[in-house]
């Protein structure tokens, strides 16, 4: 495979990786790559479908804690006992688990059932952590029935002490003795502060002094018996913290096989989602395979569709006897964007990703993209900018089978023009010989010309409108392109006086060129002028279409209240006529009950398949879909925005980005490209019967493309924000770079006072681009 950074893929890629919601799925996003065959890309697109049914529900679910779960299942596999950082790490684990099941749980296909069979059941785990711990890693104190008793104990004990010593401070003897009547704690025990000099006159033991020596903190006489034993319910305790603990982690080791499997499939979810996720936003669907045909119908190109940008359509058609594609027309008219979306829709398509064209368009599946775009000159081998292009064009002879694609930009077009279209024909009859298909730049002029019925070659052009000056980006099979130099020249101001000696310059082949040049565009215009009326009709015809689609949506909404009015009403007769029977016995009472049901009119199914359509088509959808409150994506500011209230008269609905406050139309509007993590919500509707309290999420830190000095900076704001909240821990992404700044940050993360420990991500947990840091709560 060739360099696909030339078509504009690691755009797509970037695009991709963002929406994983753990840096394990972002690892894996980043190594797609084309599948075995075709079988598997068909399961690509069947599976990409199926989460995007799954996203329909409103809720993306969230698998953060995949980035952790490398730490916590090895110790577990190697029978440690796992500390409450861990057991919070697993209760994460546990939490997605069940919120994943949830989400799921709405879908009854095939591809569902499978995933939910080999995901585990969350509940036990996270029950028997929250049995003993909360969801801040504190212990709980009636974890145990042990444990509660010692605590009792423990407590009571202390008031005893505190009840002695609360006595003694009050003594009006001791007050020449004491130097303040409070009661402190030294060393883990109970004490009083003495002034120095006088605590020969008070019996005890000496704990600590002060740093002006002028106190000592003693702890008297009568309480050293409890101190004593408050000191070994204190052992016990930690004890039998460990003994739980260590039972926790036996129980939670016995489940490993459940975990491992599980986590496989929400690492499988996140990419898969994501898969999905980038497919709403580029609209693309699956194409069927081919090894024949490429036929891409209304084909764009990705980028310029997540740019957010007015993109034209185009048709593209090669066939057995037609597979090589020469294209040529005038600079900056976007040959080699249709080149670029040719190829990444080959690439896409067989990586199982569906592609920005129509649903009936075709491809063969492709093994092989050889790419030769954009500047290919190697300074380590010597090579010039045209000789790395012909090592290329060389290389490419070597594949002779339709499973290959060739994408050419300006063949042989950096030499002399003459040898340059002599070089690029020999090339081009080899290619088609060899069987494989190909798109191929050029403004070459004599390459555009001689080819026959029978050479598997056809010309395409991008036109360019004479009544406007600009080209329009739609392309033209069949015709060979101008490349427009002079008129461009003229077009960008060039003096008159050059343009005409230009002209005359021109040899009388070319001049004559011109001539039916200027014939074609005539006939080119005719067909534009063809091409606008049956585009226009073809959009009347969408608009027809989407009105009865609109109609057909209000009847199934008046449909469906009007249904649940009537089930309103008989719910209401059945209640009254239940009053009023006068059954004997509940055995009649129940026959009578069944008997008014059978009379109620047969609702609910038809209600529930009103639920499957949840495409947003009215102002009215969307305001359901999206209160207040809600996250959205301004497409044409490409932000995040939340919802601020209800639409205006112009169908604009108030929403903050960025400290701004906008009016932006609903249609305008669309999903969330950074949704917020959903689990919370997911859960507390969960039917798992459980009680759970969502902790938070570990704090972020992403300092990539600051400086040293900057980074450093934003790390001791974090970090003290950190502790303030009572964090444990820190996960910091720096990426590689020069690792300069890697370097960096870990140096200071080594001096830092805040840090207990930090360790680099492996590839289960970010890979050596993160840093996780642990805090020293002490």
């Amino acid at each position: 495979m060739s360099d696909l950074a030339n078509i504009d893929w690691f755009h797509i890629l970037d695009r991709l990786k963002n929406y994983a919601t753990s840096e394990v799925g972002r690892a894996e996003l980043a190594e797609i790559s084309p599948l075995s065959s075709e079988e598997s890309a068909y399961r690509g697109f069947k599976t990409v479908e199926e989460c995007q049914r799954v996203l329909l529900q409103g809720e993306r679910p969230f698998m953060e804690s995949l980035d952790l779960f490398s730490t916590w299942i090895s110790r577990l596999e190697k029978g440690a006992t796992l500390k409450t950082i861990e057991l919070k790490d697993v209760r994460h684990f546990s939490i997605e688990v069940i919120a994943l099941t949830e989400v799921l749980s709405v879908h009854e296909t095939e591809w569902v059932s499978m995933q939910k069979r080999q995901l585990m059941d969350g509940t036990g785990p996270l029950s028997a952590i929250d049995h003993i711990m909360t969801p801040a890693g504190e212990i709980r104190t009636d974890a145990s029935e042990t444990l509660y008793n010692l605590y009792r104990e423990r407590n009571q004990q202390s008031k005893s002490v505190q009840q002695i010593l609360d006595k003694l401070i009050k003594k009006h003897e001791l007050e020449s003795v004491l130097q303040d009547k409070y009661v402190t704690n030294r060393e883990g025990r109970m004490v009083i502060p003495i002034k120095s000099g006088m605590r020969h006159q008070f019996e005890g033991i000496i704990h600590a002094a002060s740093s002006s020596k002028q106190t000592v903190f003693m702890e008297p006489e009568e309480i050293i018996p409890l101190n004593n034993r408050i000191r070994q319910i204190d052992s016990d305790i930690e004890a039998e913290i460990e003994r739980l603990l260590t039972e926790l982690s036996q129980y939670l080791a016995s489940l490993s096989n459940d975990f491992n499997s599980s986590f496989e499939i929400l690492k499988t979810l996140d990419m898969e989602l994501s898969k999905a996720q980038l497919s709403n936003a580029l609209n693309a669907v699956p194409i069927q395979f081919d090894q024949a045909t490429i036929d891409l119908k209304e084909l764009r190109h990705p980028v310029l569709v997540l740019s957010s940008e007015n993109v034209v359509e185009n048709n593209v058609k090669l066939e057995k006897e037609k597979r090589i594609l020469l294209l040529s027309g005038p600079n900056a008219g976007g040959k080699t964007v249709l080149l670029k979306a040719v190829g990444l829709a080959a690439h896409m398509a067989a990586c199982g990703l569906p592609v920005c064209a129509t649903e009936n368009s075709k491809l063969p599946f492709f093994k092989e993209i050889v790419v030769a775009v954009g500047d290919s000159q190697s300074v380590d081998e010597h090579l010039s900018t045209f000789a790395a292009h012909v090592k290329i064009l060389n290389e490419s002879t070597l594949h002779k089978s339709s499973d290959c694609l060739l994408l050419i930009d300006e063949i042989c077009g950096s030499t002399d023009p003459e040898e340059g279209s002599a070089l690029a024909r020999a090339f081009i009859e080899n290619y088609a010989e060899n069987n494989v298909f190909g798109v191929i730049t050029s403004h070459l002029g004599p390459l555009k010309l001689g080819w026959d019925e029978n050479s598997g070659v056809i010309n395409g052009s991008m036109e360019y409108s004479d009544k406007t000056g600009q080209p329009t980006y739609q392309f033209i099979m069949g015709l060979a392109g101008q490349s427009l130099a002079i008129r461009t020249a003229e077009k960008v101001g060039v003096h008159p006086d050059i343009i005409k000696k230009s002209l005359e310059y021109l040899t009388p082949e070319s001049k004559t060129q011109e001539e039916a040049r200027r014939d074609l565009d005539k006939q080119k215009e005719e067909l534009r002028e063809v091409r606008k009326n049956l585009q226009e009709q073809i959009r009347e015809s969408r608009d027809t279409k989407a009105k009865y689609e609109k109609l057909m949506q209000e009847y199934r909404k008046e449909k469906s209240q009007m249904l649940d009015r009537a089930l309103k009403r008989a719910e209401k007769k059945l209640d009254d006529m239940v009053e009023k029977a006068k059954v004997k016995d509940i055995f009649s009472k129940h026959d009578e009950v069944n008997r008014i049901k059978k009379e109620m009119p047969e609702v609910v199914k038809a209600k529930d398949a009103d639920k499957s359509n949840n495409k947003i088509s009215s102002l009215e959808d969307f305001e359901k879909a999206y209160p207040p409150g809600s996250q959205v994506y301004i497409a044409n500011l490409q932000k995040d925005a939340v919802i601020q209230g209800g639409a205006n008269g112009k169908g604009e609905i108030p929403v903050l980005s960025n400290s701004m406050r906008l009016f932006v139309h609903w249609e305008q509007l669309r999903p969330p490209q950074n949704a917020a993590n959903p689990t919370q919500n997911i859960i507390r509707r969960s039917s798992a019967g459980v009680n759970v309290m969502i902790s938070e999420s570990y704090r972020t830190v992403d300092v990539r493309g600051q400086t040293i000095d900057d980074s450093v900076s934003t790390l001791e704001l974090q970090m003290d924000a950190a502790m303030a909240n009572g964090e444990e821990r820190v996960k910091i992404v720096h990426g590689h770079g020069t690792e300069a700044l890697k370097k960096a940050v870990r140096a200071h993360l080594s001096r830092s006072i805040y840090v207990r420990g930090w360790r680099a991500g492996t590839k289960d947990t970010g890979g050596d681009g993160v840093t996780w840091v642990d805090l020293d709560k002490s």
